[in-house]
């Protein structure tokens, strides 16, 4: 291959995609690997279950009925009481062999002291907490997928490169081959480096490849491929925008936040205990002795009560059960304030490297476009020289480093991203 038409493919761009395999964006990776995930998908159940304990928690304001009804036959010699699985009846000596007994009770808590307001919030902020939970394992497995999906675009680019170096410096030492001078040797050496480059680079493409199957939960060996321009994506140099946004958007900050209301509502469960219940109660009762006879008023008996009864509590516990949720309660804040801590360290680190590889890859990638001229305008002095080689060699080294900035820049970006809980702007 000529030199000249060497640098011309190198400058144009190099084609990446494989014919017949699938090309994904990295839109598209995120959506997959979320769909697939086994915690994203468990964090959703999460969520119903969650909805469904704020439903059971309403019913608890309405009136609870039961509808019984009872069949026996006894033989009595003394009074008898059924248990309360029967129907907690009196039964009379007096009656014969067999009995029959239908029942419907009401039962309506009038005044819990509480307890039914503060289940319903409980169940209304775990509901809320297992939200903001899913977006937090969703946050977690776009990390992954997002760091997949650059690795292996960073890794394809990397092994595409490297090949075409390895076949211009090929050609470009074709003449070295029978010669066993010092520069042929040398020749041969720089040939084994570039060699050994593009065999690391295939290596680590199939690990990347693998990589992303295993963020999308696909099966081993399904062909996939990375779509999208490997280029630095610029970051904004304004650090305390994103703290202000992290402390606002980080979805497992939040779920500390609900904890916290959790915990204040079972410090008041917890105090809750002290007040009394009021409850009122209606039952009706029919009996006979045959069941003939439940149809017809004239021979049945007909019962009906209705009650209000207060509940005093009397626990040795009261006291111990409101000390442990207010501990519980200070533990909470001891957390959320190590994890506000945590996210600002984050952000940080996060931002500054972002911005540095920035830097540093536009730098490079200037010096790069600059080096590959002054190299196709002395190609033709080199006249198959070793040093034409050498300097081949050279700037084949110079542009794994860019493409390494380029990838620590989106690396350092993302972790950005997840840092501050909600995406930069594109």
């Amino acid at each position: 291959m000529p030199l000249a038409a060497l640098f011309l493919l190198l400058l144009s761009g190099n084609a990446l995609a494989q014919p017949g395999v699938p090309e994904l964006t990295l839109e598209e990776a995120v959506s997959l690997a979320v769909k697939n995930n086994p915690a994203a998908l468990a964090a959703e159940q999460d969520i119903i279950i969650a909805k469904q304990r704020v439903l059971e928690a309403r019913f608890l304001y309405l009136p609870q009925f039961t509808l019984s009804g009872t069949a026996s036959r006894v033989n009595l010699a003394y009074p008898s009481v059924l248990g309360p699985e029967l129907g907690e009846r009196y039964l009379d000596p007096l009656i014969s062999r067999n009995f029959y007994t239908l029942r419907a009770n009401a039962l309506q808590p009038l005044y819990t002291g509480g307890k039914t307001s503060s289940t319903l919030k409980l169940a209304r902020t775990a509901h809320n907490q297992a939200r903001v939970n899913y977006e937090t394992v969703k946050a977690d497995v776009s990390l992954e997928a997002k760091k997949a999906f650059y690795s292996l675009l960073y890794r394809t680019r990397l092994r595409a490169a490297a090949d075409d170096w390895l076949g211009g410096a090929q050609d470009y030492a074709a003449v070295f081959k029978t010669a066993n001078s010092a520069e042929a040797i040398e020749a041969r050496v720089i040939l084994a480096v570039l060699s050994g480059r593009a065999r690391e680079a295939a290596s680590e493409l199939e690990a990347a490849a693998t990589g992303l199957l295993k963020a999308l939960n696909r099966e081993p060996g399904y062909p996939v491929t990375a779509e999208g321009p490997l280029e630095p994506r610029p970051v904004e140099d304004e650090v305390t925008r994103r703290l202000v946004t992290a402390m606002e958007s980080r979805s497992d900050l939040k779920s500390e936040l609900y904890r916290a209301q959790m915990d204040d509502i079972a410090v008041n469960m917890a105090m809750i205990r002290r007040s009394p219940t009021v409850y009122l109660g209606a039952s009706y009762d029919i009996s006979a002795y045959n069941i003939s006879s439940l149809g017809e008023s004239s021979v049945r008996s007909n019962n009906w009560l209705a009650s209000l009864a207060i509940h005093f509590p009397l626990s040795y516990d009261i006291w111990t059960q409101v000390r442990q949720r207010r501990a519980q309660q200070r533990q909470g804040e001891l957390k959320r304030v190590e994890l506000q801590d945590k996210i600002r360290f984050e952000i940080l680190t996060a931002h500054k490297e972002a911005v540095f590889w920035q830097r540093e890859a536009e730098q490079r990638e200037r010096e790069l476009e600059r080096l590959k001229a002054d190299y196709k305008k002395a190609a033709g002095s080199f006249d198959r020289s070793i040093a034409g080689l050498r300097a081949l060699c050279a700037i084949s080294s110079f542009e794994r480093g860019w493409l390494e900035a380029v990838y620590s820049q989106l690396m350092a970006r993302i972790r950005l991203e997840w840092a501050q809980g909600r995406d930069l702007p594109k």
